[in-house]
């Protein structure tokens, strides 16, 4: 999406800088993401202690997943053994 907006040109070189881009273009989209994880994190962040978890069912999943990466590897386990 093409979108037209004024910003400080110091901020957006030191931005730049700091994220490695050679654009800025990929430095805004950058931190667009990043700005979009962070809010993301705080919102799961608020649910702690307010949802509950079936510790079974993750350490089921858990060992599924293991299984699924040696079948995928051809592996006995997913750790490589």
């Amino acid at each position: 999406m093409r979108t037209n907006v004024v910003l400080d040109a110091a901020k957006v070189s030191v931005l730049m800088r700091l994220l490695g881009t050679k654009t800025k273009t990929a430095a805004v989209a950058r931190a667009v993401e990043e700005q979009i994880r962070r809010e993301k994190l705080k919102r799961l962040a608020r649910l702690l202690g307010r949802v509950a978890v079936d510790e079974d069912a993750l350490a089921g999943l858990e060992a599924a997943e293991v299984d699924q990466m040696g079948r995928v590897f051809g592996k006995e386990d997913g750790r490589g053994g």
